[in-house]
Parts: structure tokens; C-alpha cells; sequence
């Protein structure tokens, strides 16, 4: 599996407070994919976004799944991951209680673990994960955010969403408070056959959508003859797509083709 990571400042913002990080691990069996976007005065949303990034991905990758069942591997992952966002949980909110100027700060998160033609995948906040085909886009996690519950309350229609002031106010964060709840999904990737696992903050996903998603990354001009040149420029095009439309916050987009 092909993968790669990229993050922008975008065009109005002068510090980039989102993480990104995309790697192999379980001695080359596993790809663990990991957005943070952090949020927080100063610099405190940067490093609650990179805390969170070490802490998960130190966890996961000291705890090589050894199962060999699929619901045995299922549970382990699960515990697995979910005991990461805890530990980064814990290392945010606790340097955000020693440091005055870290009052305050913390950070969404989303990872994908891919293993054994599985993925496996957590989030907290409002970075999304999408699962790209060249005939749709769709998005797996749910956004933990006001907006995600007025458009589940009937409230707002998710066109409305789109431009609603509020849009921004999440309601889940890593590090704002001792206890955490998270969102845990999981499925085979053979039935998609092949595609794109895409990881991304809220300043890629509130300019584009899933027609737009699926055109960048099917995008004939982006082939290349090197995989991992080809994912690059994908995910360049992407942030490049939501910097042209305003980039009125950090852009970052994590890519794995499967």
C-alpha cells in the first residue's frame, strides 16, 4: 500500500496548527494514517495537535497485533486504539493544566489503521475519513460538531450546513477533558475493490464535496509512473482546490491507495 501526508498553512492563517502523520508499522503489516487539527491560542493548537500525533501513534505501534481470528484481531485493534486516543487524551489535558498558555487547547483526531486487508478507524471531532472509488466518495466517520447535530435534529439541511456561522463549534475534543468518547468503525476493503482512504481536516472538507473528491483524485493529469509521486500530487491538488476557494484555515490530507 502506497501512502503520504501533506499539510498547508492555507491563505489566511500564520501558523499551522494541524498534524499529520502516515506510516508503517507491526514490522511492515500494518499503514497507520493520523490527522490532528488543533485548536487553541498561540501556539497551543500546534502542539496539541502534535502531542496527540506522538502519543497515538507511540501507542500503536508498540502494540503489534498478534490474533489470528478476524473477531480476535477486531476486539485488539478496537482496545488498541481506542486505549491510544485515551493516552493522547491524557498528554494534552495534562499540558494544558501545567501551562497557563495552554489553557484551553486541544485537538480533533482521525486515524485509519489498515491491516490485513482491513481498516480500522477512530475519530474525535470533526477531520474526516472518506473512502474514495472512482464512482463515489463516502464519508465513514460522523462529524462530532453542532452543525452534525442540528442536520441530525432536522434543523439544518446539509446544504445549509455548508454556510451556517457556527460551523466551526465541535462538540468532542482530544484533551479538553479528563474523559473521552470516541467513535470506532471498521470493514473489509475488498468489496470497494480499489481506491483512495483519504484522511483530512475541516479546511479541505468545508470546500469541497464528494463529487469534487472523487474528480481530483481520478484526475487523468495526476498519473504518474512512481505511486508515491502520483499520491503526492493528488494530495497537493487537493489542498490546492481549497486554497483556491479561500483557505481560510490549515489544509491537510493524508492519502493511502489500496
Amino acid at each position: 500500500m502506497y501512502f503520504c501526508g501533506k499539510s498547508d498553512v492555507g491563505m489566511r492563517r500564520q501558523v499551522n496548527q494541524d498534524s499529520v502523520r502516515a506510516v508503517s508499522i507491526w514490522g511492515g503489516e500494518a499503514v497507520l494514517l493520523i490527522v490532528c487539527d488543533g485548536m487553541g491560542g498561540h501556539q497551543a493548537g500546534e502542539i496539541a495537535s502534535r502531542t496527540a500525533v506522538d502519543v497515538f501513534c507511540d501507542k500503536v505501534a508498540m502494540s503489534p497485533c498478534y490474533e489470528e481470528t478476524p473477531q480476535k484481531i477486531l476486539d485488539f485493534i478496537r482496545y488498541t486504539l481506542v486505549c491510544a486516543a485515551s493516552e493522547a487524551n491524557a498528554a494534552v489535558y495534562t499540558l494544558a493544566g501545567e501551562n497557563a498558555e495552554f489553557l484551553g487547547m486541544g485537538t480533533t483526531l482521525v486515524a485509519v489503521l489498515v491491516y490485513k486487508g482491513y481498516f480500522y478507524a477512530i475519530n474525535v471531532g470533526d477531520s474526516r475519513f472518506y473512502i474514495v472509488t472512482r464512482y463515489e466518495a463516502r464519508q465513514v466517520t460522523r462529524d462530532h460538531s453542532f452543525v452534525q447535530y442540528l442536520i441530525d435534529n432536522g434543523k439544518l439541511t446539509p446544504e445549509e450546513a455548508r454556510s451556517y456561522p457556527r460551523k466551526n463549534v465541535i462538540t468532542r475534543a482530544i484533551g479538553v477533558s479528563e474523559k473521552l468518547d470516541v467513535d470506532f468503525f471498521s470493514a473489509p476493503l475488498e468489496p470497494w475493490e480499489s481506491g483512495y482512504l483519504l484522511l483530512c481536516s475541516d479546511g479541505l472538507s468545508n470546500y469541497t464535496d464528494n463529487k469534487v473528491l472523487v474528480d481530483i483524485l481520478y484526475d487523468a493529469h495526476t498519473v504518474d509512473l512512481l505511486p508515491e509521486n502520483e499520491l503526492m500530487r493528488k494530495a497537493e491538488k487537493l489542498i490546492a482546490y481549497a486554497n483556491n476557494k479561500g483557505g481560510s484555515d490549515n489544509v491537510s490530507a493524508v492519502l493511502a491507495k489500496f
